[in-house]
């Protein structure tokens, strides 16, 4: 098994906003930002694959957080979490501090995100993938 080295992957978990609805946020993450993101021309150079998680199915969730604290694990306090892989940690840098990626998906999110997300940026190895 070695890491990949064509190819690196951030992770970003994030906490709806005080006020911000369920209704609202969700459809934020699931209709809106997928398009603002997709929509930029460094997204287009930078970013090979883009995966999001969303609360949706509530009443799922709801059943898989309690399993997970019944066996003694511990839920993460997040609402949304999004996965993007580029090239290099720089490519995907150069996306988030970009101006054009900061005025539209950054400036919107910040009306349905709390500040101080969590990033975890890594190699990594694909072990199972039918």
């Amino acid at each position: 098994m070695s890491l990949r080295t064509d190819r690196v992957r951030i992770t970003a978990s994030f906490k709806r906003k005080e006020g911000v609805s369920k209704e609202a946020f969700d459809n934020f993450w699931l209709n809106e930002q997928p398009k603002l993101f997709n929509s930029l021309d460094i997204v287009k150079k930078h970013i090979f694959k883009y995966a999001c998680v969303h609360s949706l199915l509530a009443h799922a969730n709801e059943v898989v957080s309690k399993a997970i604290t019944e066996a003694g694990l511990q839920v993460a306090p997040y609402d949304a979490m999004a996965t993007m892989e580029a090239a290099s940690f720089q490519d995907l840098m150069a996306v988030f501090q970009s101006e054009e990626y900061r005025k539209t998906v950054g400036a919107e999110s910040l009306k349905y995100f709390e500040r101080g997300g969590q990033m975890f940026a890594s190699n990594f190895a694909t072990i199972i993938d039918n």
